[in-house]
């Protein structure tokens, strides 16, 4: 996985898209991305929509961001491997996101 680029609309939240693993070969380099991202932004918006695979260094990352101290972190879009992971795991509730997952048939799968 490359380093997202960080999105910033005029407006809203700061806002990151990761595509592909979200697992121990990756998460030092994003871990990197949202803590400056974190550093600089108030709120910020991580959309999981096209992560194919997740482990629980992924998971890891994500508690790490929301619970950084004084900032909004909200997870978006959540794949179908992401869902799998939080269910298994049962931490759909410690993120306090709604766990939606895109509808598009290209990301769907059959659960």
């Amino acid at each position: 996985m490359d380093t997202p680029a960080l999105d910033t609309p005029a407006g809203g939240p700061a806002r990151l898209v990761l595509e592909g693993e979200l697992g121990i070969y990756t998460v030092a380099a994003l871990r990197e991305a949202w803590l400056q991202a974190l550093a600089t932004h108030d709120t910020l918006e991580v959309d999981l929509g096209r992560i194919d695979e997740i482990d629980t260094a992924g998971l890891q990352l994500m508690l790490m961001a929301k619970r950084s101290a004084g900032r909004s972190v909200r997870f978006v879009n959540h794949s179908a491997a992401v869902l799998r992971l939080l269910d298994l795991a049962r931490l759909g509730g410690a993120l306090g996101d709604p766990l939606l997952e895109d509808a598009t048939p290209a990301t769907q799968e059959a659960r």
